[in-house]
């Protein structure tokens, strides 16, 4: 009853039929907001009558035509679900990144009128259910994105939730959201929001610095006693789980969007580890490059190893920046939604979720 949801607490119940598998979607453009000099949200609608189906915290890829090449990038949805109000748009809140290809074209070049192809919902860090208890939404630069979408649910469904809502930003001026989530706390009694600039300027009296055990323990005394949803860069996430933990709080109740650096994995897969023995090394030709892989290993991990770049989002088979052409060989592929099952079909690969069973050959 405290969430003002009576006995019904599961979001799926407020949003039926919204769908585990990711589908292919062409996306129109019908708005464009300048939120800051550097940041634009841009609102799409999707051109079938059953979209958009998410649920908050969920990403999408977008696939780009940029000067005749194809361009894959995954973005974290911003809005809430719409499902159930008649309303099938969705929004990306995006800062144009100066070393960012695609944030800088989307910036430049993406207008109402436009239509782009996209591939949602993607990833696992979503808000299921609604928490029974106390929820910390803890971002740092545009990882406030997903939790955003999150907390535009929570007011819309629950808005007498407890929410302790920290961000952390460089400069006032990289501040998303500030003006909505002072907004939202008219209506919402229980949502306490903290910001702390590493780079504070003249006249900033909020928090100061990078995140650290005393600025949260500042912002929420009863941080551990939360369940936290955190996205942001990896060292921050790693941080601020080390800040959960160290007070006691239980590892289940943390949920990371896992957006980040390769790390090594343990290989699940039954072909890969039963199969195969430990010392196996496969060749790989990527282009003009050539490496190996051990048993078990992933491609893009056996290539982060040897120093060959092959671009990545999210090393974990949902973003599928890390999309390769398989010419030739056998790989054991297990992804989360970052390909199309034409993309399967046409030879392509994730480098992130493909362990070899063969020499292969690849391309770009």
């Amino acid at each position: 009853m405290a969430n003002g949801l009576g006995s019904i607490d599961a979001l799926e119940a407020l949003f039926p039929g919204t769908p585990d598998a990711p589908a292919d979607r062409v996306l129109e453009c019908i708005g464009v907001r300048c939120e800051s000099p550097d940041v634009k949200t841009f609102v799409f609608r999707d051109t079938e009558p059953d979209g958009p189906r998410f649920v908050a915290g969920q990403a999408m890829l977008l696939t780009l035509d940029m000067d005749g090449e194809r361009v894959d990038r995954t973005f974290s949805i911003a809005s809430a679900p719409g499902i159930n109000t008649g309303n099938n748009t969705l929004e990306l809140t995006l800062k144009r990144q100066r070393t960012g290809r695609v944030t800088r074209w989307l910036h430049d070049e993406l207008k109402p009128g436009m239509r782009v192809r996209s591939r949602y919902p993607l990833g696992m860090f979503r808000l299921d259910a609604i928490p029974p208890g106390p929820i910390a939404l803890v971002s740092a630069g545009s990882g406030a994105s997903p939790l955003m979408s999150m907390l535009r649910t929570l007011a819309r469904h629950a808005p007498g939730q407890d929410i302790g809502w920290f961000h952390a930003a460089r400069r006032a001026e990289d501040i998303l959201f500030a003006d909505e989530i002072a907004t939202l706390q008219t209506h919402m009694p229980k949502l306490q929001a903290s910001i702390t600039l590493s780079q504070p300027g003249p006249g900033w009296f909020g928090l100061r610095g990078r995140v650290s055990r005393r600025l949260i323990a500042a912002a929420m005394p009863d941080f551990f006693t939360r369940e936290v949803y955190c996205c942001g860069p990896t060292s921050f996430m790693d941080d601020v789980r080390r800040i959960h933990a160290a007070d006691g709080a239980r590892h289940a109740r943390f949920h990371v969007e896992h957006f980040g650096a390769v790390t090594e994995v343990v290989s699940t897969s039954p072909v890969a580890s039963a199969d195969l023995d430990t010392d196996t090394r496969f060749n790989i030709t990527l282009g003009d490059r050539r490496f190996t892989a051990r048993a078990g290993e992933t491609i893009l991990m056996a290539a982060s190893r040897q120093q060959v770049v092959i671009p990545c989002g999210c090393a974990s088979g949902i973003c599928g920046t890390c999309k390769l052409h398989k010419r030739s060989g056998m790989i054991d592929m297990r992804h989360q939604g970052g390909l199309s099952p034409q993309d399967e079909a046409n030879g392509f690969i994730l480098a992130c979720s493909s362990r070899p069973l063969s020499d292969v050959t690849l391309d770009f």
